[in-house]
């Protein structure tokens, strides 16, 4: 069964993503390959052109409330 994470990742900004993962690692995971619904996505550069190329994960959170 999967779990809601909140994955935050830095960079020249800041974003905020929300993902369905079994663990952790897999929430990690899905984040770096793309492979997540960019509408839960806050405070990103999503829409930017450049200045995010070096984001980083820096904190994983399960969703206890969903």
């Amino acid at each position: 069964m999967t779990k809601k994470y909140t994955v935050y990742t830095k960079w020249v900004g800041y974003s905020e993503i929300i993902v369905d993962a079994e663990n952790e690692q897999e929430a990690k995971d899905f984040v770096a390959m793309g492979n997540f619904d960019i509408t839960l996505e806050k405070a990103t550069g999503g829409d930017l052109d450049y200045g995010f190329e070096d984001e980083q994960v820096y904190k994983i959170e399960e969703n206890k409330d969903e």
